[in-house]
């Protein structure tokens, strides 16, 4: 996933004539993205196949699978489907190719100043606008699914002990408070 959000900032983010300017023409750019974008693509549909698997065979996991993260297992899937595609569809080996930095990157940077242009990418081919439906109806559901964990990055585990010994003793031994995690259990 990381390949394939990097793939996203390079190729939209980037303005083609930058790339120009540092000597990487439209057609050698393709053919440095391509292997990388079809690699990380595959990557990224074995990995979600491997996700539905497991959510389909741990009957505890399949039991805590909401509607919700069902519908966004569609979304995800299409997304990924339609945007290798979309990147075979842009390489040119099986046709003319397409220069999407010309209109989706152009159309996708004016969301981003709250300037939509819609004209920019109703010149995309259809791969590329079922691509970008796709992937905002996945952003759409997002919060309301457990994708909303990729942004909760569990970094107390780090600091936390492996395992917490406690003591039957009613009082802590010594003069300083224990850690947090360390405190003796109460019984009540």
């Amino acid at each position: 996933m990381l390949a394939v959000i990097a793939g996203h900032v390079i190729g939209l983010m980037i303005p083609e004539s930058w790339t120009e300017a540092m000597g990487i023409n439209e057609h050698t750019y393709h053919v440095l993205t391509l292997p990388l974008s079809l690699v990380a693509g595959a990557c990224t549909i074995v990995g979600l196949a491997l996700l539905i698997y497991r959510r389909r065979t741990v009957t505890r996991v399949l039991e805590r699978t909401s509607t919700g993260d069902k519908i966004m297992y569609v979304f995800l899937g299409l997304a990924v489907t339609l945007g290798v595609l979309a990147s075979w569809w842009a390489s040119g080996i099986f046709n003319d190719g397409h220069n999407y930095r010309e209109d989706v990157s152009v159309w996708f940077r004016s969301i981003l100043i709250f300037q939509p242009d819609g004209a920019a990418m109703a010149g995309a081919p259809m791969w590329f606008q079922l691509h970008a439906i796709a992937g905002m109806m996945l952003f759409a559901i997002w919060p309301f699914t457990r994708l909303v964990h990729v942004f909760s990055a569990p970094l107390q585990y780090v600091a936390r002990p492996y395992v917490v010994y406690r003591s039957r003793d009613a009082q802590p031994t010594g003069n300083r408070a224990p850690r947090r995690g360390w405190e003796p259990s109460r019984r009540d």
